[in-house]
């Protein structure tokens, strides 16, 4: 058994908010060391419950002072001339919370650890339960003529619910070899609790009791091939202007859900979204990982892997840019077209001849459009991003030279290796994205994963 008590305060936060208590205590219970469970001691080595609960208190502001108010000054800011020189300006700075505080997280925990076989089997289970109380959540929403940004402050809370798997195997055979695996799987569901600033049940801001950063999109029907096509769907559906104008070959058709005349995104509420429907969900599930390792006669490799089994990905403007090659309410100056762009629909070939760019009407992409809307591009189930990936993280190949040899040069130990990162990745997703630095970067881009090898030699004296 183990209790302890924490007393947080911080200097961000107004008198009366500045501290917060933070207890917690773990039990356990080995039965393995009972007397009682002597006639299973060979088999069953460890059998251990546990129980823990926690208070934890976030700040949740990267602030120095967010409860007051300021005035920014800047000097020689002004856009105008005033006796031949800039003036000096001050405007008033985003509205402020008073009463910001700490959150609170509540966190239970139950696990098991076991052990079998002389520990070569080894693991553990845990489920948890973890409330996070007076969130700083989005800010409530108010009408726009306030003229200024709502302030955020503590009006959310969360609940989450998690599990974790771990099991191990070791063992040594007669003849010296070693190995090992280990492997394990979690994952954790977040539930919106309550958040009374979504007032019109947007779905765009939370809402209670849905997960956090679901994805709201349209059912992709198809890229129309020809032209009458696409009016039989125009006419069948009741049209898409509320989407955008000039439809032909080469556009999405969406499906029509609601069974109202005309694709449209409703009122954008959880009330009256339209054709509009939950197609995914932002936060990666499943994560695992799996160690294998074996030695043999000072020979030993050791293979890492890790990876999500499942994600759904869509991201903003820039996201949309570089998935599609294009954006399709930007000049052709800000396209970034890759060679996987190419498979684009194309109602017939096009170019010069012997050059020519043969028609492509089974395209994965839609036609390019520039300058015009993004139609073409709005969130839906056929361009969502399959996110899950297994990832060969690290392979490590080693030599221990034989220590007989060793001590006659006064060394311990000396071994040789050759260690790869980042080796090899299965998934589904683009390869315009990494599924490890896809939230990251620049829409769904940040600075490259590296797949390096490295060569060493360690010694011990």
């Amino acid at each position: 058994a183990e209790v302890n008590m924490g007393y947080d305060g911080t200097s961000r936060f107004r008198r009366g908010s500045r501290w917060q208590f933070a207890p917690s205590f773990s039990l356990g219970w080995n039965v393995a060391q009972e007397k009682f469970w002597e006639k299973m001691s060979d088999v069953v080595n460890t059998f251990k419950f546990r129980f823990s609960y926690g208070e934890l208190s976030n700040q949740n502001t990267s602030a120095w002072y967010p409860t007051y108010r300021v005035m920014n000054l800047s000097s020689n800011a002004g856009t105008w001339l005033q006796d031949g020189k800039k003036p000096s300006t001050a405007e008033v700075g985003s509205l402020i919370s008073t009463v910001l505080t700490w959150e609170s997280v509540r966190s239970w925990n139950a696990g098991l650890d076991f052990g079998l076989l002389d520990n070569r089997l080894t693991g553990s289970v845990d489920v948890y339960t973890r409330f996070t109380k007076n969130m700083v959540g989005p800010a409530p929403e108010l009408p726009a003529t306030l003229g200024i940004a709502v302030p955020k402050t503590n009006n959310c809370d969360l609940k989450t619910k998690g599990w974790e798997i771990s099991l191990s195997w070791r063992d040594r055979l007669n003849n010296g070899l070693g190995y090992g695996i280990t492997a394990t799987v979690s994952d954790s569901k977040t539930i919106i609790d309550s958040y009374p600033g979504n007032t019109t049940g947007s779905i765009w801001n939370y809402l209670k009791g849905h997960e956090i950063n679901e994805i709201w999109g349209f059912e992709t029907v198809g890229i129309a091939k020809t032209d009458a096509e696409m009016q039989a769907h125009l006419d069948k559906v009741g049209g898409q202007n509320a989407l955008g104008s000039k439809w032909a070959a080469g556009d999405i058709m969406y499906k029509d859900l609601d069974g109202k005349a005309g694709i449209t995104k409703g009122a954008e509420t959880i009330d009256d979204h339209g054709d509009l429907k939950i197609i995914g969900n932002k936060n990666p599930h499943y994560f695992f990982s799996i160690d294998l390792n074996a030695d043999w006669k000072g020979f030993d490799v050791r293979c890492f892997f890790q990876g999500v089994m499942k994600r759904d990905y869509w991201g903003g403007d820039n996201y949309n840019g570089m998935l599609f090659g294009v954006r399709g309410n930007s000049s052709m100056w800000h396209a970034r077209a890759f060679v996987e762009h190419e498979d684009y629909f194309r109602a017939e070939s096009i170019g010069l001849s012997g050059h020519e760019i043969p028609a492509n009407l089974d395209a994965y992409y839609p036609r390019p459009i520039f300058s015009e809307s993004d139609k073409n591009q709005q969130t839906q189930t056929r361009y969502l991003q399959d996110a899950s990936y297994i990832r060969l993280k690290n392979l490590q190949i080693g030599y221990t030279l034989p220590s007989a040899w060793m001590q006659k040069v006064g060394l311990t130990k000396c071994r040789l290796f050759i260690s790869g990162e980042n080796l090899w990745t299965g998934t589904s997703l683009s390869s315009l994205f990494d599924p490890e630095t896809i939230s990251g970067g620049n829409g769904g881009n940040a600075y490259p994963l590296s797949r390096t090898w490295s060569f060493g030699l360690s010694l011990t004296l």
